[in-house]
């Protein structure tokens, strides 16, 4: 066995990296009239996304955005289909003016069209 350290790794806590960046952020955030609002469409009633979700939602308003988490679909209720609304609500949170930002694939919305609504938007 070599005891040569050349090529080894180095490895970098992700903690030290993401705070100055989180520090940027909450700074610029402060300076603006308002927080940013953004939407976050759950229209699915599996657990890791609605953990995600959750978590999106804590982490964003801990930065100083406006964040509201829009339960659609099966997230509303097990009688609903998976995805069901997505469009509607990735419309509707479009059309608000009060709106900053959609926030929709990482919370499990797989609908054949999200792709295409964002797109056009």
């Amino acid at each position: 066995m070599s005891t040569d350290p050349t090529g080894k790794g180095l490895l970098l806590k992700a903690d030290a990296v993401a705070d100055t960046f989180r520090d940027e952020l909450v700074q610029a955030l402060k300076s603006l009239p308002k927080p940013p609002k953004l939407v976050g469409i759950l229209a699915t009633s599996a657990a890791p996304s609605r953990f995600y979700a959750e978590f999106t939602k804590k982490q964003c308003i801990s930065l100083g955005f406006d964040f509201v988490l829009k339960e659609i679909g099966a997230a509303l209720s097990p009688e609903n289909a998976e995805g069901y609304g997505v469009e509607e609500a990735i419309m509707e949170a479009n059309e608000d003016d009060s709106v900053d930002g959609i926030m929709v694939g990482g919370f499990g919305s797989w609908v054949p069209r999200v792709d295409y609504m964002l797109g056009i938007l």
